[in-house]
């Protein structure tokens, strides 16, 4: 992400202010996908600002690119799309169809950047054994057989 966050031909300068920066901007990437994940739509229909707002950032997004690979740029514009997804998660006007458009915009564009956690989105499936156990552990501790809870734990592990 500090790469992407330096225009290619400038000097690179690394300081620890800017690592933390750029650690803060992929948990935020994540942030959106989590949410994007647990959010529920309410309606269908694709509404027309979301659409123009889509193609106006994936033009603005390709152009910053063709324009001497200008990263700053393009993450300003991927920066500018999340604010108004989250917005519209917070505004529960995000529909199905937007939020799969806007999922698959943002996989578009990190396969040039590279910094988003997919799995965030994959669904895990605990197996039921395992869920068994940690069920019969959690009444474990709830009972405080502190004893019992190890040894669960450690089936689970």
């Amino acid at each position: 992400m500090m790469c992407l966050q330096n225009r290619y031909r400038e000097n690179f300068n690394f300081t620890f202010e800017r690592l933390e920066s750029a650690v803060s901007t992929i948990t935020s990437m994540d942030n959106l996908l989590k949410r994007i994940k647990s959010y529920i739509p309410r309606n269908t229909k694709v509404r027309r600002e979301f659409r123009d707002k889509l193609q106006e950032s994936m033009q603005k997004f390709v152009e910053a690119l063709e324009n001497d690979i200008d990263s700053v740029v393009a993450l300003t514009v991927v920066f500018d799309f999340i604010t108004t997804i989250n917005r519209d998660i917070d505004n529960n006007s995000l529909t199905e169809k937007e939020r799969a458009s806007t999922i698959e915009v943002l996989k578009s564009w990190d396969m040039v950047m590279g910094v988003m956690d997919w799995t965030v989105l994959e669904e895990s499936i605990i197996p039921s054994d395992i869920a068994e156990l940690a069920n019969k552990r959690a009444e474990a501790k709830k009972n405080k057989d502190f004893t019992l809870a190890d040894e669960l734990r450690k089936k689970i592990e």
